[in-house]
């Protein structure tokens, strides 16, 4: 992928400050969706920007991944309907867990998850010229912390119980995090699990409590279950692979 994928075409043109996402035979550029902010796209600008056949300016990773365009600050408030890290710096403290970067209390866990597969954080600084880890560690924090506090009062949350990120709901997929405008009451077990190089000890409790506790109702041929909803007696039918 890193020298065959034609990342500079992903430009649409060789002006742009941004990577589109969508392209399609069909429908051509008609999504213009941009790849902006603090997300799960991270990865997608280091490729581009490092890649020996088609590569794009190092410039773009800040007018790309650390955008704050308008476009970009309209994404961000509209995901978590505060202005909290709308323009990529953050710098707030959410239950006494600091967050430098980022949008709102952080988002859905997968931010910190999809990049960092093929890429080691710990050892990297970000446009803020701090960790990478400290960011993507601090948002587990606080995403775990978030479900101690269960601001919204759902059944089953606690310190052992935790993981808000994108997943199935009762009411369809949706990109659960730790805040008022997406915290439905759905818990889903990969986002704590998937945090074991963030919060070994606390993402060690939820597998614990996932499978000792919960096993039962969460695990079958193929592991845990994608997600579930105590208050709504819901348990996904689907695996997250």
């Amino acid at each position: 992928m890193w020298e065959t994928v034609e990342w500079d075409w992903y430009r649409e043109n060789p002006k742009s400050d941004f990577l589109y996402w969508h392209w399609s035979p069909r429908w051509a550029w008609r999504i213009h969706h941009t790849l902006i902010g603090f997300n799960e796209v991270m990865i997608t600008y280091l490729l581009a920007m490092s890649s020996p056949t088609h590569g794009v300016p190092a410039e773009m990773y800040y007018s790309g991944w650390a955008n704050q365009s308008t476009n970009s600050v309209k994404l961000s408030c509209g995901l978590v309907g505060t202005k909290d890290g709308d323009h990529y710096a953050n710098g707030h403290s959410y239950y006494g867990t600091k967050l430098d970067v980022g949008v709102g209390t952080g988002g859905p866990l997968f931010f910190t998850h999809y990049s960092y597969i093929g890429f080691d954080p710990h050892s990297c600084t970000i446009a803020t010229h701090l960790p990478i880890s400290r960011t993507t560690g601090n948002i587990a924090l606080i995403n775990r912390a978030h479900s101690i506090a269960n601001p919204k009062h759902f059944e089953g949350y606690g310190a052992n119980a935790w993981g808000l990120t994108a997943s199935d709901g009762p009411w369809g997929y949706v990109a659960h995090a730790p805040d008022n405008n997406n915290d439905f009451g759905t818990l889903t077990p990969t986002g704590a699990l998937a945090s074991f190089p963030y919060t070994p000890e606390a993402s060690m409790e939820a597998f614990k409590h996932y499978y000792r506790d919960l096993g039962s109702q969460l695990w079958d041929i193929y592991g845990p279950r994608d997600a579930f909803n105590p208050g709504q007696d819901w348990v996904s039918p689907i695996y997250m692979d």
